[in-house]
């Protein structure tokens, strides 16, 4: 497609009427032009990258711009070629991620159906350059075979994993098969083997075109990484390869053999030929395969039964290979009993680093082994260190990891790792703590959210690193996070920290402040009267909360309440006093606040002026009601005071019938936000109409999908395992459909997503599921 004719095309869409990220999609036809100036193409990549593509999402806007580049990188009208076809490679990575996932709502199901068309002419648009000598002739040959993966419509699960297998109905065997047949232009893709990560698909012809532009450049001499994607292109559409492979060159070998084992192939020949050709498979694979950072990571991301098997039979694995043991423990139940051995055996050997294999070792099940391999990892480290996510660095030390592992697993061996790290740590006063896959929290906060017990020698430890000097950078000091800590505590735990708590009120005046409030040191009152000059509400608070002076408490509405009206809900003397009433009546407002904890504040202080008089509750009941409505969090905080009022008939009685019926609402039509149906809302409206004594609305279908979807949320998870334990006596109907739900996801190899370690919190998820899938089906 000439320029000409791509700017016409381009004029033809109603840009404005689209939108991407930011906004309506106006400003894309420009972005698309920048392509082609070299001044301007760098810009122009990060513009739509961000807003057409932003953080692999799709818009309306996706579809007509990745096109429209399409054509202008096969035209050869782009300044920046290999960068263009890394976006489009994007692309088709975004429309793949859709499909595994399974979109529910109409409108998300036909944008993901018509990006997968697209991909079709995306494909013919920039085929032109697999004769070219480029990166973008290695990413244009990838394209063939992504356009022609089925689309989600055509998937239907599979069967669990296979261990490595050399019988003929292995997917490499089928593979094999197919490379000793003749050529033919009407290729079609016929894959009916169990393989790990991928479904059985119906046919799909392939367009021969596509098919001869890959082989043709397949047979090009030298071979190199272009022809190594065309080969693994080519064997991804199961066409014959063994005219590109009949003179043996090792980097087209190679190519055909990751390509197998990347659509489920576990073939032991395949699998022998990776370990033995390690090396040379790490040169390869970012030519076959779009955003590779390691082998291991690739290997388990698309295979993980071929990757336990792999990185196991690595003599001497690697960072790069142990955390792809990892990947294969966070991704699949079937293979990680396997892959933890492994890092168990690698644990054990002389030389190991301990800070990788605690590491590695802390994001696994917390078997018995595990922990015991914890404890005597973490006795082998003597010092910290730090690590950088994003643009950030942090203070780390592998004993406090450790030790936040066992406590999580409730070994109590816990507490001597993370008192060896704060005693003898410079930087113990700012350390950060694993909490999961990648993120990490301030030590302190970290175990106030895992309820961590007192300990003589943790207080012991907490206050030798208090006394350490502060970080360089004061944002890197947790003094407040470990002076929160302590006061989490009860204060006959920590009786000889105050002295030196009082002294650090200058550092972390907040913390401290609330500290000696909880610990109820009214020795501390002229200390906090002092500080409290400076008008900080907190300290006020603490001030009025140890004096119990009306004045005091009037003092802290004077000061700037921002991010402090929750501690002054929750710790205000009197209710009945008329001026906090009206400063919880501006709380309320008429409407829904923007922010979840604004919402939080809300329902607070609707509950405080409903006790002070009953008749609040009416004039609260429109807000109320608003937020419920809504479905926002705090969707179950809301609808549990309504729940109250109802219980204690503050509300008039069609209210109560109001309320019924916006329950029952809530159960059958999903609540939205900009990323889809708010999972929490209808399994907590469930809940409410259950302890009400109501029947559940809707089909048993919507039921068990409401169950379901809640189950496999990382956020509604322990919300979505209340109701499922309660259908146990639920009409058989209901009861079926959310049994052959629950027991899809027990059998499935893939495990739950978490906010914390996806591993550990999957088999304390599969330990809560199992006994009420029993009961269900044995109901």
């Amino acid at each position: 497609m000439n320029s000409a004719h791509r700017n016409t095309r381009d004029a033809e869409i109603d840009w404005p009427a689209l939108e991407h990220a930011y906004g309506d999609a106006g400003d894309v036809p420009g972005w698309i032009e920048g392509l082609g100036d070299a001044e301007r193409v760098e810009e122009s990549l990060y513009e739509l990258w961000g807003a057409v593509l932003h953080q692999g999402t799709l818009y309306d806007s996706t579809v007509p711009a990745m096109t429209s580049i399409a054509a202008a990188l096969g035209a050869r009208q782009t300044a920046d070629a290999e960068n263009t076809a890394w976006l489009l490679l994007m692309f088709a990575d975004t429309v793949r991620d859709y499909e595994q996932v399974g979109p529910e709502d109409p409108e998300t199901v036909a944008l993901v159906r018509s990006a997968r068309e697209s991909l079709i002419g995306i494909a013919q648009l920039v085929r032109p350059l697999i004769s070219d000598d480029g990166p973008e002739a290695a990413a244009a040959a990838l394209l063939q075979a992504a356009a022609h993966t089925p689309d989600s419509a055509s998937y239907a699960p599979s069967s669990a994993p296979q261990a490595p297998d050399s019988t003929p109905s292995t997917h490499a065997s089928a593979s094999d098969k197919r490379d000793s047949t003749p050529h033919t232009h009407e290729s079609t893709l016929d894959t009916h083997e169990s393989a790990p990560h991928m479904h059985t698909c119906t046919q799909r012809t392939v367009d021969s075109a596509a098919l001869d532009a890959l082989a043709a450049r397949a047979g090009s001499r030298p071979a190199g990484y272009v022809e190594q994607a065309c080969v693994a292109a080519l064997t991804t559409l199961g066409a014959d390869v063994s005219p590109a492979l009949a003179d043996g060159d090792p980097g087209l070998a190679m190519a055909a053999t990751l390509a197998r084992i990347a659509v489920g192939g576990n073939h032991t020949r395949d699998l022998d030929a990776l370990v033995t050709g390690w090396e040379l498979a790490v040169e390869v694979v970012p030519n076959i395969a779009f955003g590779v950072s390691t082998l291991p990571e690739w290997l388990s991301a698309v295979n993980s039964g071929a990757a336990a098997h792999v990185l196991a039979a690595l003599p001497v694995p690697d960072e790069a290979a142990i955390f792809g043991l990892v990947d294969v423990v966070i991704g699949s139940r079937s293979n990680a009993a396997a892959a933890v051995r492994r890092l168990l055996a690698v644990a054990a050997l002389p030389g190991t680093e301990p800070e990788t294999m605690i590491a590695a070792l802390r994001q696994c099940p917390p078997t018995p082994e595990v922990c015991d391999a914890l404890v005597a990892l973490a006795e082998q480290v003597s010092d910290g260190g730090t690590t950088t996510i994003g643009s950030s660095a942090f203070d780390t030390d592998a004993r406090a990891d450790a030790a936040f592992a066992l406590l999580r697993a409730g070994d109590g061996r816990w507490s001597r790792p993370m008192a060896q790290a704060l005693l003898t740590n410079p930087a113990a006063r700012g350390l950060m703590v694993a909490t999961s896959v990648s993120g990490r929290s301030a030590l302190g906060h970290a175990l106030i959210r895992e309820h961590a017990p007192s300990a003589t020698m943790l207080v012991a430890a907490i206050l030798q690193a208090l006394r350490r000097d502060p970080p360089a950078d004061p944002s890197r000091d947790g003094t407040g996070h470990l002076v929160s800590l302590l006061a989490s505590w009860p204060a006959e735990a920590v009786v000889g920290a105050l002295p030196q708590v009082r002294e650090l009120l200058g550092v972390a005046p907040k913390a401290v402040a609330d500290a000696l409030a909880t610990w109820g040191d009214t020795a501390s009152i002229d200390r906090l009267r002092e500080a409290g000059d400076s008008g900080d509400a907190a300290v006020l608070l603490a001030l009025a909360r140890l004096t119990m002076n009306r004045n005091d408490f009037h003092r802290v509405l004077d000061a700037d309440l921002r991010y402090t009206e929750s501690a002054v809900l929750e710790h205000w003397a009197d209710h009945t006093d008329a001026r906090f009433l009206d400063w919880c009546r501006s709380l309320v407002g008429t409407e829904p606040a923007t922010s979840v904890y604004q919402r939080g504040d809300q329902l607070t202080a609707l509950r405080i002026l409903a006790e002070a008089d009953s008749g609040a509750a009416v004039t609260g009941w429109p807000v109320l009601r608003s937020l419920i409505d809504a479905g926002t969090e705090p969707i179950e905080d809301a609808i549990g005071l309504a729940l109250d009022w109802r219980a204690r008939r503050l509300l008039p009685p069609e209210a109560h019938t109001d309320f019924e019926a916006l329950l029952a609402d809530l159960v059958v039509t999903d609540r939205t936000n900009y990323s889809g149906p708010l999972v929490k809302t209808g399994v907590a409206a469930a809940i409410a109409l259950l302890d009400l004594g109501l029947p559940l609305p809707g089909t048993p279908a919507r039921v068990a999908k409401l169950v379901a979807r809640a189950v496999t949320d990382e956020w509604a998870r322990d919300l979505g395992l209340r109701p499922a334990e309660r259908l146990a006596v639920a009409p058989a109907p209901v009861r079926r459909a959310v049994a052959n739900k629950l027991r899809a996801l027990v059998d499935c190899d893939e495990r739950f997503d978490s906010t914390g370690d996806i591993a550990v919190e999957d088999e304390r998820a599969l330990a809560r599921l199992r006994p009420i899938l029993h009961d269900l089906e044995a109901g």
